[in-house]
C-alpha cells in the first residue's frame, strides 16, 4: 500500500507542496514530525505547546505556526519571492527509487578494497577531535559545559545503554513511540512505532557526541552493535530507514545516516565508507532538483522540518571528505530562501508562504550556519534576535524546538549562546529522571511531538543538547 502511495506522491509532488497533493489529510507518523511552538502571545517562548487547530487542508503543521514579534515583520504575508535556481547538473545517473515499506537488506559487504572506493580524505578524523578524552573536558568547560551537565549526559548514556536491544537496535515501540495519544483535535497515529532506525541513529549520536565510537570508549560495544544493525539492514537503494512507514521514512534515514557519517569521521573506518556513500546518494536522490527541498517522496517540493535533517546529512558527510555534494548544498540554500520572511529574510516557516515560527526559524538558521552563513549576516542576526525572546522554559517543554534552538545558538556563539545555554541546562537537568529504577537518567517524552519518538527520542535529543 505504501509503495503505491509513494508512486502517486512522486507523480504529483512536484506540482504541489504536499506529498498527497492539495490535502495532507494523513496524520504525521514520523519520529519528530514538527515542533512549531503554538501560542497566541505576541512574543512566544520556544516551549509553548498549545493545542493546534488543523489548517484548511486538514494538516496539523500549519496550525502550529503563529505570528511572533517583531509584529511589523509578520502583519502581512511574507514575501517569498526568490530568484529561480540555476540549472543544476544531476548528481546521480541512476533514477530515483520509490520509498518501499521495507527495503531488502544488502548482503554482507566485501572489504572496501574489492569495491570502487569512495573519494574520502584521510584528515576527516580531525573534525571531531574535541571529543577525544584528551580534549573533551577542556572543550566542554570552555564552551559552556558544567559538572552538572556532564553528569546528566553520563546518566543519559547509561539509560540508553540499558535500553538497547540485543540485536543492536533501539526499539521505538518498546520505549513508548507511536502510542496514539489523543491530544485535543489530533489523534496521533502509531506509525512511528516502526521507526527503530531513526531512534537508533539518535541514540548513537548521543554516544558519539560524548566521544564513544565502535573502537573506543565505555560504550564502544553499544556503538558497534548499533552501527552494525543499521548497515546490515541498509536497503539496496542505500536507504537506512529500515521498516519505517511512509511519513517517518526519510526522517529515519537522515538520523541514521548522520550517525554513520560521524562514526566514519571520528574513526576513518574504511569498512563503513561504502555504506555511507550509498546512504548519502539516497539523500541526494530524494532532493527536489529545482526547489532544493526534501519532504517524504521524490518530487516533493520540501518542508523545513525535513530539510534540517538532510542538511545535517550533507554537513556530516562533508566532515568525512565525501565528494559530489556541493550542488546539493547550493540547492539546500535556495530552499531556505524560499521559506524565509522578515526584514532581512531571517525568519522561516514550515513551507513557503506560511507564517514563520520559532522552531522553523531555529532549524533554518542551523541549516544556514552549517551551509556557510556567518553569524553576523543580517538574516542570521534577525533569527538570533528572535530566539533571544524564546528561551527554554520548564513549564512547556518542546524537545524538537529546543534541539534546533540549541544547535543554532551554539553555532552562532556569542551572547545568544550564553543565554540559551544557561536556560537549556537548567530545564533539562531539572526535568531528567533522577530516581533509582528503570527510568533513571532518561527524559519523559514531551507533550508536543515527543510521543512519536518515545523515551529514546527524548533522552537522546536531550543528551545531545
Amino acid at each position: 500500500m505504501h509503495g503505491v502511495l509513494a508512486i502517486v506522491a512522486a507523480m504529483i509532488g512536484g506540482a504541489t507542496p504536499a506529498s498527497w497533493g492539495q490535502a495532507d489529510v494523513a496524520e504525521m507518523s514520523m519520529v519528530v514530525v514538527m515542533a512549531e511552538e503554538p501560542s497566541d502571545d505576541p512574543a512566544p517562548s520556544a516551549n509553548e505547546s498549545l493545542d493546534p487547530s488543523p489548517d484548511a487542508e486538514g494538516s496539523p503543521e500549519n496550525g502550529n505556526a503563529v505570528d511572533h514579534s517583531p509584529t511589523d515583520l509578520l502583519n502581512s504575508q511574507p514575501d517569498n519571492t526568490v530568484d529561480a535556481p540555476p540549472d543544476f547538473v544531476p548528481l546521480l545517473e541512476a533514477p530515483r527509487e520509490e520509498i518501499a515499506e521495507q527495503s531488502e537488506p544488502i548482503p554482507d559487504e566485501k572489504p572496501l578494497s574489492e569495491k570502487e572506493e569512495p573519494a574520502l580524505l584521510d584528515v576527516a578524523i580531525d573534525a571531531y577531535a574535541d571529543r577525544s578524552d584528551a580534549r573533551k573536558a577542556s572543550a566542554a568547560a570552555s564552551r559552556g559545559g558544567s559538572v552538572e551537565s556532564e553528569r546528566a549526559v553520563h546518566s543519559a548514556l547509561a539509560w540508553l545503554s540499558a535500553a538497547q536491544s540485543p540485536d543492536g537496535r533501539w526499539s521505538a515501540a518498546k520505549h513508548g513511540a507511536g502510542t496514539g495519544q489523543n491530544t485535543g483535535t489530533h489523534h496521533r497515529q502509531s506509525g512511528s512505532a516502526k521507526a527503530d532506525h531513526g531512534v537508533t541513529g539518535l541514540a548513537l549520536l548521543a554516544m558519539l557526541g560524548a566521544g564513544n565510537t565502535h573502537h573506543n570508549g565505555p560504550y564502544a560495544d553499544q556503538v558497534h552493535r548499533g552501527i552494525q544493525f543499521l548497515i546490515n539492514n541498509q536497503g539496496t537503494n542505500g536507504s537506512l530507514a529500515g521498516n519505517a512507514e511512509f511519513f517517518a521514512s526519510l526522517y529515519c534515514h537522515g538520523m541514521a545516516t548522520i550517525a554513520l557519517a560521524e562514526t566514519v569521521a571520528m574513526t576513518g573506518d574504511e569498512t563503513l565508507q561504502l555504506p555511507l556513500k550509498r546512504a548519502v546518494e539516497y539523500t541526494l536522490s530524494m532532493q527536489h532538483p529545482q526547489t532544493g527541498g526534501w519532504r517524504y517522496a521524490p518530487g516533493d517540493r520540501g518542508d523545513t522540518s525535513q530539510h534540517g535533517w538532510q542538511v545535517m546529512v550533507l554537513s556530516s558527510a562533508s566532515t568525512t571528505g565525501l565528494k559530489g555534494i556541493e550542488q546539493a548544498k547550493e540547492r539546500a540554500k535556495f530552499f531556505i530562501q524560499s521559506v524565509s520572511s522578515g526584514a532581512n529574510r531571517g525568519l522561516a516557516s514550515y513551507r513557503a508562504g506560511e507564517r514563520a515560527s520559532i522552531a522553523m526559524t531555529a532549524e533554518a538558521l542551523t541549516c544556514r550556519l552549517l551551509l556557510g552563513m556567518k553569524a553576523n549576516d543580517p538574516a542570521a542576526v534577525e533569527a538570533i534576535e528572535w530566539l533571544q525572546q524564546s528561551l527554554p522554559e520548564s513549564t512547556t517543554p518542546n524537545v524538537y524546538a529546543w534541539y534546533y534552538g540549541t544547535l543554532a545558538s551554539f553555532h552562532a556563539g556569542g551572547p545568544q549562546w550564553e543565554r540559551w545555554n544557561a536556560s537549556i541546562q537548567k530545564v533539562l537537568i531539572q526535568s531528567q529522571r533522577q530516581e533509582k529504577g528503570p527510568l533513571d537518567g532518561s527524559w519523559d517524552p514531551d507533550s508536543v511531538w515527543g510521543w512519536y519518538g518515545g523515551r529514546v527520542y527524548s533522552t537522546s535529543m536531550s543528551a545531545m543538547m
